[in-house]
């Protein structure tokens, strides 16, 4: 609940002292509490130098592979697969209290795909839920599980083999996927050294080879810090992953088509996660992208970021269509989530106070999800400077546009025959003018070639 304080999962109240195994949970934003300072890990991670340099050398031997591989796909990118029902999913943190209102919302969304995450520490309120699990799983819903570790299960393997089976066992048949740990390159959660993620590798392979026929995803590695996904796809792991979880969150300053260094929007960011793939010695499979979303202001200290990466609720729908458009258009990407479901300070719902209120991202991804569904998503190419986009192919005229670059007139510009805003209500096509945030047009042209070049000639 929204009201909820920080807690301590092992009982001792959080008076332990700050330290290398310290791991106390905090409600309102579903993640660890940040206890120690930078400072503070650097020496904690004093006898890991050796480690982190043989990571260090992992990576410059093979940057340049990389790099030629990222070269060549982004001349020739993947092509982008029409948009199944379990491509756009959302994460949910239920219990069993109120599991009734999260499924009413989901009904409404129109998802196919759920998340949920199972803590070592306390995996009943997900377990207590395997009937209704397995009735959405009948229904054709994909699940995916993730195993969260903490620092106790990390430097006990046996406790962490033994949570992983129970889970394994009682969930399996309601299960699309499993996700083997959560952000490893983030002390927070546990672990401190990436052998100590191979560590937790290890113990989920006598309940991977119980479930073949389930996906198990890994490394979860959280933002864009491919120099772990590196180390963990180049070197030595017990198996091969059925699926990439990538919690790629884009580093959140702002919309997912702008660009970090220059040059990495969310589109390049997955080529480049592709390119590693497939020069590493991992087989290529699909990149599953389990969590991202945009803190939201006014939410004081319910809000999981700080001030410099919080936005408003319109730009927060702007945002997360952008998102999943982006995933959709790399040909790379097989499903991904939105973090979460319900949540003051960034979810589609806001469960502050008695009555839950959905936000603007939640009628924006369901108009999305109406208009995207078996519909090859295309960005639009670098030609249309002013209008960017995507083009919705495998039917009518139906593009998804911005303008980037301040307002652009388009009333009476375009051959169109239809306008939309995100959440779906109509546009007067004679009189829009393309602003930041995207909205829906449908144009009257022969074919995407002819859709195109009308938007082309717009610059």
């Amino acid at each position: 609940m929204a009201g909820e304080q920080g807690t301590d999962h092992d009982g001792s109240g959080g008076q332990r002292p700050a330290g290398r195994d310290t791991f106390r949970w905090d409600d309102r934003h579903h993640q660890p509490h940040t206890d120690l300072s930078y400072l503070q890990k650097l020496w904690a991670s004093r006898s890991d130098l050796t480690r982190f340099l043989s990571l260090v050398g992992c990576n410059a031997r093979h940057l340049v592979p990389v790099l030629a591989s990222y070269r060549r796909l982004l001349r020739h990118p993947p092509p982008p697969a029409p948009v199944t029902p379990q491509a756009f999913g959302v994460a949910v943190s239920p219990r069993p209290e109120t599991w009734g209102r999260s499924r009413e919302h989901l009904d409404r969304l129109g998802v196919r795909a759920l998340l949920l995450r199972a803590p070592v520490w306390d995996p009943d309120p997900v377990l207590r839920l395997r009937p209704e699990l397995e009735a959405l799983a009948r229904e054709g819903w994909a699940i995916t599980v993730v195993l969260v570790q903490d620092r106790a299960a990390v430097c006990d393997p046996r406790r962490w083999r033994d949570f992983v089976s129970t889970v394994a066992a009682e969930l399996g048949e309601a299960v699309h996927a499993f996700q083997i740990g959560q952000a490893p390159n983030r002390k927070k959660w546990g672990v401190w050294r990436p052998d100590e993620y191979v560590r937790l590798l290890e113990g989920v392979q006598e309940a991977r080879a119980a479930s073949p026929h389930r996906l198990w995803l890994g490394p979860s590695v959280i933002d864009f810090e491919y120099h772990f996904v590196v180390n963990s796809l180049f070197r030595f792991r017990p198996f091969d992953f059925d699926g990439i979880a990538s919690l790629l969150y884009v580093d959140r300053r702002g919309s997912p088509e702008s660009t970090q260094y220059g040059h990495f929007d969310l589109g390049r960011k997955i080529l480049l996660l592709r390119a590693v793939i497939e020069t590493s010695r991992h087989p290529v499979v699909p990149i599953h992208l389990t969590e991202f979303n945009w803190p939201l202001r006014d939410t004081g200290r319910f809000s999981p970021a700080g001030r410099h990466v919080q936005v408003d609720e319109d730009d927060q729908a702007a945002y997360l269509v952008l998102y999943y458009l982006a995933s959709a258009a790399s040909g790379c990407v097989a499903s991904a989530f939105w973090w979460q479901l319900v949540a003051h300070g960034y979810g589609l719902v806001d469960d502050e106070g008695d009555a839950w209120r959905t936000r603007p991202a939640f009628a924006a991804l369901q108009e999305l999800l109406v208009r995207t569904r078996g519909r090859t998503v295309l960005r639009l190419p670098a030609a249309s400077r002013r209008v960017r986009g995507y083009l919705l192919g495998g039917g009518e005229g139906d593009v998804v546009v911005y303008a980037a670059d301040g307002p652009v007139r388009v009333g009476g510009r375009l051959p169109m025959s239809g306008a939309w805003d995100l959440g779906g209500c109509e546009l007067d096509p004679s009189r829009l003018v393309l602003g930041s945030r995207p909205c829906y047009l449908r144009l009257a042209t022969a074919g995407p070639a002819e859709t195109l070049a009308a938007l082309a000639a717009i610059d």
